[in-house]
């Protein structure tokens, strides 16, 4: 049943600077910096805010929403989610998401009498009007929570941005549907779950000059791929031959077979909407929250989950570009059947640990090298050199001809491994960029600031859908491997087919409901 909320209409001619007041994507208007009002101690006068709808109210989206409420530039003016309120969602601590927000909103006695982890439209509404009562002086407003987004889109005036933190399966058409109404983006990882769709997404992006940011480029900061990079490249481990990266992902229920019980949709609960453009099926709770990861459906697996993370500033500090073939190799569940051993034959979860193998060739066509992922507890053979130690249970290595460069999963304390590491140990690296974590002077985190210069015109900034895709596309294919049985595919990046299976190539879309068409 949908909230009876009145949606406000905002009617005003305003804020012709901002992007999203294109009549049509890339038809965009950059007004001279003299048309904004002027700014004093962190305030921005109303007419320059950033609107933005909230898409997506699990707690993912409000262990982030922080971000968003303190930054002067923006207003939350809507939030949407299928879900109106519950108390079942899955969290990495009991109470960690609740007293995150109760020192947010600076209530230490908030939902004191609920029992389970908080999530949904109503939870985000009340986080939202809060924070702006208690910070923004003269706040009275109350807004928009509504189960689909596509209604506050329509019925909202002078909605500038979206940000999207709905399940891995929608990303792509809400993307797709938010760019193509005008809208700047926000977006978590991955693109969309299917290669098809995220390539999509990356093509309207690259096309338009909306501003978007996908959020796995928040940390690509940390470490020193720096220093990864210059060892390399003055020919410390001789010449590079294989990245591996590692992770103790999954770390959700994993749930090798399709559920036999057919519990009742919870009350408030939009199962059809959440669905979105997967085919459909019963509703049951192992689909949804944060185990929606693991199923082919609906999620990415745990490449997706951190891999983004990982490998985003690897594959740009040395120009790799999309990977040509792809292979895995995975655990399988045993089962009984009439009291046999049997293996589960499944073609729609993630296994509970698997290892991906991509060729990936450089983007200046000298080559390629062997990215290799490893995740549920699996880890690369350790290198000549690093004996009588343990590889950390998540992180990275550089191999070469000579040796080897071992770091944790976020390119951080990278040390060198081979005969020759003491002649390289205190060279230093190549000057780091700024962090896109840091927190600014007004409140603002750096790359935010960044995505709101290009709503404001500015250009676009390094968290650019476009700038994702190779990863993207790399890890998409490799998913398609998984459900063909681990079998080496062949990619062509140019058609976007896989060439040697025709099979394997029909999952690289999805069947897609009537009414979600792109």
């Amino acid at each position: 049943m949908k909230d009876q909320v009145k949606m406000p209409i905002h009617s005003m001619n305003r804020r012709e600077f901002l992007a999203a007041g294109a009549t049509a994507i890339g038809a965009l208007t950059v007004i001279p910096s003299h048309v904004f009002a002027a700014k004093k101690k962190g305030k921005v006068a109303p007419s320059d805010k950033i609107r933005l709808v909230h898409i997506g109210c699990g707690t993912q989206g409000l262990a982030e929403v922080d971000a968003l409420l303190k930054a002067p530039a923006i207003e939350i003016v809507g939030v949407a989610d299928p879900n109106r309120e519950s108390y079942d969602y899955i969290h990495w601590s009991e109470n960690g998401l609740r007293d995150q927000l109760r020192k947010l909103i600076n209530e230490p006695a908030w939902k004191e009498g609920a029992k389970g982890i908080p999530g949904g439209r109503n939870i985000m509404k009340e986080i939202v009007e809060t924070y702006y009562r208690k910070n923004r002086p003269g706040y009275k407003k109350t807004i928009a929570a509504v189960e689909d987004y596509r209604e506050l889109l329509d019925k909202v005036k002078d909605v500038d941005a979206v940000k999207i933190m709905s399940p891995d399966h929608l990303h792509a058409y809400q993307a797709i549907d938010c760019l193509k109404r005008g809208k700047h983006v926000i977006m978590h990882k991955p693109l969309g779950n299917k290669l098809t769709e995220s390539m999509k997404v990356v093509d309207l992006a690259a096309s338009s000059k909306l501003s978007t940011h996908m959020m796995a480029f928040n940390i690509s900061g940390w470490g020193n791929i720096g220093l990864i990079k210059k060892w390399v490249d003055v020919g410390a481990i001789g010449q590079l031959k294989e990245i591996h990266n590692w992770s103790i992902r999954p770390v959700w229920p994993q749930y090798p077979e399709i559920p036999a019980d057919k519990p009742p949709v919870p009350d408030g609960f939009n199962w059809d909407l959440w669905l979105g453009p997967a085919e459909m099926r019963d509703y049951h709770p192992h689909y949804t929250h944060a185990t929606f990861r693991g199923w082919y459906e609906f999620g990415a697996g745990a490449i997706a989950d951190m891999g983004y993370y990982s490998l985003l500033p690897v594959f740009d500090a040395f120009k790799l570009d999309s990977a040509i073939s792809a292979s895995t190799r995975f655990s399988r569940v045993v089962g009984l059947k009439n009291n046999v051993p049997s293996v589960v034959v499944n073609n729609y979860s993630y296994p509970l640990s698997a290892a991906y193998r991509f060729d990936v060739p450089y983007k200046d066509g000298s080559g390629k090298i062997i990215v290799q992922w490893h995740d549920g507890g699996m880890k690369p053979q350790m290198p000549e050199g690093y004996e009588g130690y343990d590889l950390p249970n998540e992180g990275m290595m550089f191999v070469g001809e000579k040796g080897a460069i071992v770091s944790d999963f976020f390119r951080a304390n990278p040390k060198l491994v081979g005969k020759q590491a003491s002649q390289y140990a205190n060279m230093e690296g190549y000057p780091m960029p700024d962090k896109p974590e840091d927190i600014l002077a007004d409140g603002t985190i750096r790359w935010l600031q960044g995505w709101i210069d290009g709503c404001r015109g500015k250009g676009k900034g390094v968290g650019a859908f476009e700038n994702a895709k190779e990863v993207n596309e790399t890890f998409n294919l490799g998913s398609v491997s998984l459900m063909s049985n681990g079998k080496k595919l062949e990619y062509n990046p140019a058609t976007r087919t896989i060439t040697n299976d025709e099979a394997a190539n029909k999952l690289l879309t999805r069947n897609i409901r009537q009414g979600w068409e792109m």
